[in-house]
């Protein structure tokens, strides 16, 4: 057999082609590249998977696993007392990083909760200084058309809840906000300025002071209502953990149904919730690496409304803000957070303050010295009624001066856009309107305001100048 010779061999390895070695930095700015690029489609389904899987896992826990703790935990709770509402305020939380630039309606973007803070004594506290404790309640969508008066749920069904009363009876209604939400409605423009009055706001807090400022509403909610009694639940070692009694109750009535649930629930979302986590790696992790990253997040489950939006933001914004509405929605008739009062939500926040001899009111209805009846009101048409008579009253012992001034403003609102206080005042131009010594100037402004004002008929504001008129003839 021919051998081959050394020669051969040595010209047959050097016409080898020889493998071309990757250069590191290559390679480095080729996978980085890579992951730039595909990040933002990672991202979406990374979150798309952490939203259904956390979604899940909150039903879950929400409906069947706390209600088992809670049951366990409020057992202890053997001990009752009659706490009073001491202080209250809705709480805006409104992130100005979650409004795209250049983008205005701050409002839907924005959750309102009410907080109160009640006062109560408990065990060894009945020979001590009373204890306290705040309560902020469900949190629910915040709009333009917004009104706190017509906030029907209260804090929790059962709880009750009401703002603090002026020395009138009416209610003091109070938001409060971070600094970072004021100094963003100082600074911007209203999204709409549609329905406003004129002059129109220049600022997103002009409008909201508007938005908010309805005197005859707030004084048909303020006398119809009376503030409760808040009744409490603590147990004897812990008074000052004390919590409403109808949640307590509430967390008696388990159903055994739920561990069935929770089973339903927890598989599938556990898996969806741990392919959501394995996206977020380029190469395969290690199963113990794995499974603590999936299983670690899960101890917040008992505050899953606040921590899975800011989980899924890391992989896709548009999910996160998805999450919040959705958790919103599984926790809004549960959600109660007790704290301490300086713990409470906005608790030392700034205050924006509606009263209802201010604002854009202060003219015309804050120039009455109104005093809830006795016996109160049961209705709005009584209500009302005892505001025109107290308006009237007091409206006739004005000068011609202070009168033709008054209805000059009530008229000059109405026109502007702004009447929800024109109501009150019908009472009193009636009766100037019947005077016959009424100062002519008056007369004129008085039926002015109640054609154009009050929008009455001609004939009926003729009607009611018949006795002027007759009086006044030579």
């Amino acid at each position: 057999m021919a051998r081959r010779s050394p020669s051969n061999s040595r010209r047959s390895d050097a016409s080898a082609p020889v493998a071309s070695q990757p250069h590191p930095l290559r390679e480095w700015l080729a996978n980085t590249f890579g992951m730039i690029v595909a990040a933002p489609i990672i991202g979406m389904f990374a979150g798309f998977a952490l939203l259904f899987g956390g979604i899940f896992l909150g039903i879950a826990w929400q409906v069947a696993a706390k209600p088992v703790i809670d049951s366990r935990y409020y057992a202890a709770f053997t001990e009752s007392a009659s706490g009073k509402i001491v202080e209250t305020w809705a709480a805006l939380d409104f992130e100005p990083e979650n409004l795209p630039p250049g983008k205005l309606y701050w409002q839907r973007v924005s959750k309102i909760s009410r907080c109160a803070v009640v006062e109560y004594s408990g065990g060894a506290a009945d020979w001590n200084a009373p204890l306290r404790r705040a309560f902020c309640g469900m949190q629910l969508d915040f709009s333009e058309n917004f009104r706190l008066q017509d906030w029907a749920e209260i804090l929790q069904e059962g709880i009750p809840f009401t703002f603090m009363r002026d020395a009138s009876g009416f209610e003091v209604q109070e938001i409060r906000v971070s600094k970072a939400t004021l100094d963003w409605i100082s600074k911007h423009p209203p999204h709409d300025t549609f329905g406003y009055s004129k002059p129109l706001p220049r600022t997103a807090l002009e409008a909201l002071r508007e938005q908010l400022d309805s005197p005859v509403e707030i004084a048909v909610l303020s006398w119809t209502t009376t503030v409760p009694a808040f009744p409490l639940r603590y147990a004897p070692e812990h008074p000052e953990l004390a919590m409403p009694a109808q949640v307590v109750a509430s967390s008696r009535a388990w159903s055994g149904f739920g561990v069935v649930l929770v089973l339903l629930l927890t598989i599938p979302g556990l898996y969806i919730w741990r392919f959501g986590i394995r996206l977020f790696f380029f190469t395969e992790p290690s199963p113990v690496v794995l499974w603590v990253l999936t299983l670690l997040p899960l101890l917040a489950l008992p505050w899953w409304g606040e921590v899975l939006p800011k989980i899924i933001a890391r992989a896709n914004r548009d999910w996160a803000m998805i999450a919040t509405d959705m958790l919103d929605d599984v926790t809004r008739d549960s959600r109660l957070i007790a704290t301490s009062p300086d713990d409470a939500e906005f608790a030392h926040g700034e205050r924006l303050v509606w009263r209802l001899n201010q604002g854009q009111y202060a003219d015309t209805f804050g120039r009455i010295a109104f005093a809830k009846p006795d016996p109160a009101p049961t209705n709005a048409a009584e209500v009302l009624a005892a505001l025109q008579a107290q308006a009237a009253a007091q409206v006739a012992r004005f000068t011609p001066q202070e009168q033709l001034a008054l209805l000059q403003r009530l008229t000059q609102d109405k026109q502007n856009g702004r009447g929800r206080d024109q109501k009150v005042f019908t009472s009193a131009a009636e009766a100037i309107e019947r005077d016959a010594s009424a100062d002519r100037e008056v007369h004129r402004a008085a039926r002015r305001f109640l054609l154009f004002g009050a929008d009455y008929n001609v004939w009926d504001v003729d009607a009611l100048e018949k006795s002027w008129a007759a009086s006044a003839s030579p």
